[in-house]
């Protein structure tokens, strides 16, 4: 009995040294074609500079961010099972969320990190989330309207998938915007025009985390420069609205704090590149 517990116990190292070498084995253009877009840092007012969002986006007040690259799109289903084969992103009353194509959903804040970690290791450049004040910047491209294409809702099915008059006739109950995108749940991602910084589906198709800590009152904590919030809070920013969302959940300023172990539906996320 001695030597065979000794036995199970040397060999056990011996089998998690094997599977993290087979963790951290690399994996053929592990991005899976992930493109980056360098965006310029500048200063900008960042929160509802327009008097139609809600407590959490004021004050409105002047950030300003350093250089940054983000990703063109939200990571796709196929991009993040490079990382994970057996994630299924699953489906919506019937419709399938699981296209290659399709930002992955169903995937936490920690799903997402993690992401970003083997990312890094496996390709030697360095990932991870966006900040909330690099992601407001992003999505706003110059623009201190409501939405990047401006103030009027009606205009939305151009720029983003959202909860639409396609998703209502599933959704009966849903408040919706007053045009048709064509797709009840999620898009392939890239199907709807760029904001001005070449950025995809910033709003809508799915919500995206970001790195910051959650918090009602962080705009009246913050600095000026690169803020970022590592304060107490069991929550983490999520951004943009998704595709189940009406005009108040898909405008720029909009934050929602959802706990780091959730995954939903209509929640995905997209990366940021340091680094050359």
């Amino acid at each position: 009995m001695v030597f065979r517990r000794f036995g199970l116990f040397f060999f056990f190292p011996f089998l998690l040294a094997i599977q993290a070498a087979q963790a951290a084995s690399p994996v053929a253009d592990a991005t899976g074609g992930m493109v980056f877009v360098p965006v310029k840092g500048g200063c900008f007012q960042m929160g509802d500079s327009v008097g139609d969002g809600d407590p959490n986006e004021r004050p409105a007040h002047e950030v300003c961010v350093s250089n940054f690259a983000i990703s063109r799109f939200e990571v796709t289903n196929s991009q993040y099972r490079r990382f994970k084969p057996q994630h299924n992103s699953g489906s919506a009353q019937g419709s399938t969320l699981n296209d290659d194509k399709q930002p992955v959903v169903n995937v936490s804040w920690n799903d997402a990190v993690a992401y970003a970690k083997w990312l890094s290791l496996q390709t030697g450049q360095t990932y991870r989330l966006p900040t909330e004040a690099e992601w407001e910047y992003a999505v706003r491209a110059g623009s201190n309207e409501s939405r990047f294409w401006g103030n009027n809702p009606d205009e939305t099915c151009k720029y983003a998938n959202v909860a639409d008059l396609t998703a209502k006739k599933q959704w009966s109950t849903w408040t919706t915007f007053a045009c048709d995108d064509g797709y009840a749940v999620s898009a392939p991602v890239g199907s709807f025009a760029a904001n001005g910084y070449g950025l995809y589906d910033m709003l809508g198709n799915v919500w995206e985390w970001c790195e910051d800590v959650y918090n009602s009152e962080a705009y009246s904590k913050l600095p000026k420069d690169n803020p970022v919030y590592h304060g107490l809070g069991e929550y983490r920013v999520i951004r943009g609205g998704g595709w189940s969302n009406g005009p108040l959940g898909v405008r720029s300023s909009n934050r929602v704090g959802l706990s780091p172990d959730f995954g939903h539906h209509a929640l995905g996320f997209r990366l940021v590149k340091s680094g050359p």
